[in-house]
């Protein structure tokens, strides 16, 4: 068994693919989309719909945090994925510009989708009067995880040449530097400073990838990596100046995801080690045929659940609440089984929306980009401007498409400029 692990996946017979990292992609989205549907608490004010948080109104729910905040299980999954991507490309003979157009393809396709229904939709609803939406701003919310993604993946080769040079030390290394961040942040007041963990804490989840590839990530090592993520987050909590909370609430003075803190790098650390250690039995379950069936159907789809998981929440909203559909307060004993019936009635919206646009994620890998300066420049170019347009988009209400909006703590930026850059993107691919 121990050989197994030293060898990776490869020694299990996942030759042409790891059932449990097909798993743990899939099921991180789901649990982050269910996340989501539990923290957002939508009331009809008897004109329109007015957008909360069930966090805020009930602060201690902050444990579900700890369980649905799953989004560093889906870096650790993309640094495998992106890993054998590049050493394929690499084995071809391509470059870096055949890297990013195929990892960016996939996604590309979805999102365009996706960006060009919500911009026709939101300028017909502002000719109809706003139909009682209010703020959509929870439409566009789960684009900011599109634009980081895009990022890490592009650094892929810096990351991975790190990852060989120095193994468990670039892992320690990028936890440390965050940890420096925060200090700098918090300690002396820069602010801005913050930012910088936007990519050093996501590549540090996505740098488990390149371990786990490795066989690096034994049961005793995954244990350990458990337990003291769990105890540092435990720490970080009740001693730091972090909240308990793994999502932010409007209002909070400081969050733990926007920018993201050490805390994050210690809720990876837990959520990992916890995962790998289940990896054994979760394979055993997944050689049952239907198992894995189940789970490469909620792969072909998992971009789309993710986009549409949102605009799916506001539209039972808007329907239901004025119809009757009760909405107690959140963390009542009258809560929680109202839950299963919202929960139900936007997985419905949401399935029968992913079926119809199923094959936006069905698309043929492109013909490999030649390895050029031009077309390297241009692929390095479209994943800032994928970035960036995603990020502006993830902090505006696409109901106001020339409003500005503060992202990131520094910069104006309406809808209408974050769907210029993803286009512009789109075009350089």
């Amino acid at each position: 068994m121990r050989a197994a692990w030293r060898q990776g996946p490869a020694a299990t017979g996942a030759l042409d693919r790891d059932r449990f990292l097909d798993l743990v992609r899939g099921l991180s989205i789901v649990m982050v989309v269910l996340g989501h549907w539990l923290i957002t608490h939508l009331a009809w004010n008897g004109s329109e719909l007015v957008l909360r948080s069930s966090l805020g109104e009930a602060p201690g729910l902050w444990p579900i945090t700890w369980v649905f905040q799953v989004i560093p299980l889906f870096f650790f999954v993309g640094g495998f994925s992106n890993r054998r991507s590049f050493e394929g490309v690499r084995r071809r003979g391509e470059g870096y510009a055949a890297f990013l157009d195929r990892r960016l393809h996939r996604v590309l396709a979805p999102t365009g989708l996706f960006l060009t229904l919500v911009g026709l939709v939101s300028v017909a609803v502002g000719w109809a009067g706003g139909l009682g939406l209010g703020s959509a701003l929870i439409v566009l919310q789960p684009l900011w995880f599109l634009g980081v993604y895009v990022a890490v993946v592009a650094l892929t080769p810096a990351t991975l040449a790190w990852h060989r040079r120095w193994g468990w030390g670039a892992v320690a290394t990028l936890a440390a530097l965050a940890g420096l961040v925060d200090g700098v942040r918090l300690g002396l007041g820069v602010g801005w400073v913050g930012f910088a963990n936007v990519v050093v804490v996501w590549a540090f989840a996505h740098q488990f990838g390149y371990l786990y590839a490795d066989g690096a990530l034994t049961p005793r090592r995954a244990a350990l990596l458990a337990a003291g993520g769990f105890a540092l987050l435990c720490a970080l909590v009740a001693w730091g100046p972090y909240p308990a909370r793994m999502v932010g609430v409007p209002g909070d003075r400081l969050t733990n995801m926007n920018p993201p803190t050490a805390t994050i790098v210690a809720l990876a650390a837990w959520q990992i080690g916890v995962a790998v250690l289940l990896r054994g039995v979760v394979t055993r379950w997944l050689r049952g045929a239907r198992a894995f069936g189940a789970v490469i159907a909620l792969n072909l789809s998992i971009m789309s659940i993710y986009l549409w998981h949102q605009a799916a929440m506001l539209v039972v909203a808007r329907i239901g609440l004025p119809l009757g559909l009760p909405q107690p307060a959140p963390a009542t004993a009258a809560w929680w089984p109202t839950r299963l019936l919202w929960l139900g009635a936007a997985g419905l919206v949401l399935a029968a929306v992913v079926l119809a646009f199923r094959h936006a994620e069905q698309v043929s890998p492109p013909p490999p980009a030649p390895d050029t300066r031009t077309t390297r420049v241009v692929a390095g170019a479209a994943v800032a401007l994928l970035a960036l347009g995603s990020l502006a988009l993830a902090g505006t209400d696409v109901l106001h498409l020339v409003r500005t909006q503060r992202v990131l703590g520094a910069f104006d930026v309406s809808p209408l400029m974050g769907f210029a850059c993803v286009a512009v993107a789109g075009a350089l691919v």
